[in-house]
């Protein structure tokens, strides 16, 4: 056998393997030469590939050599068959400094990574900021045991990313009325009071209504060569006086109630309208009207009719009347009509018109129109409704409306969400997004009679200012009658056209912008009508969005 030996040289760098004859032991072969090298001190050294092979051929020549040549003293060969080769680190650092990663690539035999090593190389790359000590020490340790070639990584350095400002906004200090409408009083035993609303509705005078809470600066951040990154601060918000309101002092950061009344929240500020508080409508109060908010603590009894310039609030029910209102109409418990025959034709016996919002728990057999949005708890059925912002019905404290409209139609210039749609006996119900268009042709066709009045009155105008001129008088009561009388049709003629041009681009917003939203189902009976496109269902249909795409009714499945 031969005797196999393994020394460094240069500087311990290079593993020499030197095979030596033996006389009368067996040959040295390539399994013995990889177990003596395995079974060394050196066995974690880079092992050059082939070198072993070349070793023991060049054993097998010289030792052929030496037969041929009738020798008798042996000869050993050696031959570098590997290497100590150092860990390295290798740093990568993200976009904008923000962060850095190293890479530790475990050595073969050579010298292990140190954390000086690490710090230095944080050093070459002027990394200063958000060092992360734990995973410098960790990724150093867990190398030192790393298998020759093996590599691990860890994030060695984090900037911190700066955090916008909170954007300043008016904070409410009492409630709004129609809130308290959505959000009913619960009593002790779990339940809830519709009715118990009185105290939420009424401020004194001088009551802090709104405070405007300022913007923060936000919090800087750095990357991890030590730059700064300016925070973003957040917007200032604003808040203005309203009627019945006004700042408390100089710094215009609160306002306060000028007058007794009921509060009302605004984009930018509180309003306070002078109250009226009423116990029930009835034959007994008569029809009311009111330049202010009125407060029904009670009910609104059939055939009675209330007028408020601005908010109307009712704790009961409304029976078959008639209200008219300025602002918002928030009605606790709900609505009860029926349908009555006028000139042979059945009508509903309910008729609201708002010029905000109008919110209720439920409605039955009533005609409604609001300005702005309709928010309906629990059910419509058998009514006309018209909303020229959004319809939501179903508990608002949901995240999607869960409530029921069925043997309603529907006419809309914004979203509308509902649990269910239709009924179960198939009666109509009808949605209509073509608010929009409607009022746009509604108004033009105003304009144009008001166009073509005044041109009809041209002639007759000058005519007079003509006999003014002949009769070379001039009546100055005449010619102010004829300038005025001008002047009018022409401011109206002005703003119509005006309006209804403003009012023809809400129609393309809304085909964008339009969905229906049905939560739970739609069952058969159901008409969707959009632009000149009508989708009627034949047959029940789960969970449902409607949108106009690409001029077309799109009916797409909501998966739950």
């Amino acid at each position: 056998m031969c005797d196999i030996t393994l020394t460094i040289e240069n500087e311990e760098r290079d593993l020499l393997m030197t095979l030596t004859p033996i006389e009368g032991k067996p040959k040295a072969d390539l399994k013995t030469m990889q177990k003596a090298f395995k079974s060394s001190q050196y066995s974690t050294f880079l092992l050059i590939d082939g070198a072993m092979e070349l070793l023991l051929a060049e054993l097998t020549n010289a030792t052929k050599a030496i037969k041929d040549e009738e020798q008798e003293d042996t000869v050993g060969v050696s031959a570098i068959i590997g290497n100590a080769v150092d860990a390295s680190v290798t740093l990568t650092i993200a976009p904008e400094n923000m962060s850095a990663t190293l890479e530790l690539k475990a050595g073969y035999g050579g010298k292990h990574v140190k954390n000086s090593d690490v710090i230095n190389t944080l050093k070459e790359h002027k990394i200063t900021k958000g060092i992360i000590k734990k995973n410098l020490i960790n990724i150093v340790n867990s190398g030192k045991t790393l298998q020759g070639g093996k590599t691990i990584s860890t994030e060695i350095a984090r900037g911190v990313v700066s955090t916008v400002g909170i954007d300043g906004y008016i904070k409410y200090l009492v409630d709004d009325p129609s809130e308290r409408i959505l959000a009913p009083k619960k009593l002790d035993n779990g339940n809830v009071d519709m009715r118990e609303l009185g105290d939420l509705v009424f401020v004194k005078a001088e009551t802090k209504l709104a405070e405007l809470i300022p913007p923060t600066a936000g919090i800087n951040g750095f990357n991890i060569v030590g730059k700064i990154i300016e925070a973003i601060p957040g917007k200032a918000s604003v808040m203005e006086e309203a009627e019945g309101s006004s700042f408390l002092d100089e710094k215009n950061n609160i306002i306060i109630a000028a007058i007794d009344g009921m509060p009302k929240h605004l984009d930018n500020s509180v309003s306070v309208s002078n109250l009226l508080e009423i116990k029930d409508i009835d034959v007994g109060t008569g029809n009311t009207r009111f330049d202010g908010s009125i407060f029904v603590k009670g009910d609104v009894r059939e055939g009675m009719q209330l007028y408020a310039s601005e908010d109307i609030v009712i704790g009961g029910v409304v029976e078959s009347a008639m209200i008219s209102s300025g602002g918002n109409i928030s009605i606790a418990m709900g609505i009860i009509g029926r349908q009555i025959s006028i000139d042979d034709e059945l009508e509903n016996s309910v008729l609201l018109h708002a010029n905000g919002d109008v919110i209720a728990q439920f409605v039955q057999y009533a005609d409604i129109f609001a300005k702005n949005d309709i928010k309906v708890a629990q059910y419509i059925s058998h009514s006309q409704i018209t909303v020229e912002g959004d319809l939501w019905v179903g508990n608002i404290e949901n995240e999607k409306a869960d409530g029921k409209i069925f043997s309603t139609f529907v006419h809309a210039g914004g979203v509308v969400d509902v649990g269910t749609l239709g009924s179960a006996c198939g009666a109509m119900t009808h949605i209509n997004f073509n608010y929009w268009v409607d009022t746009v042709e509604d108004l033009r066709i105003i304009a144009d009679e008001q166009a073509n009045k005044l041109i009809r009155r041209l002639p007759k105008i000058y005519k007079l200012l003509a006999s003014c001129n002949a009769q070379n008088t001039i009546d100055p009561s005449k010619i102010d009658r004829i300038d005025k009388a001008l002047k009018q049709h022409l401011v109206l003629l002005g703003s119509l056209n005006k309006e209804w041009l403003e009012k023809r681009d809400k129609i393309s917003e809304h085909l964008v912008d339009l969905e229906l939203s049905v939560n739970q189902s739609i069952l058969s009976g159901v008409n969707i009508e959009i632009s000149t496109k009508t989708s009627a269902f034949k047959r029940d249909h789960e969970a449902t969005k409607i949108k106009w795409l690409e001029n077309e009714i799109s009916i797409e499945p909501v998966i739950i």
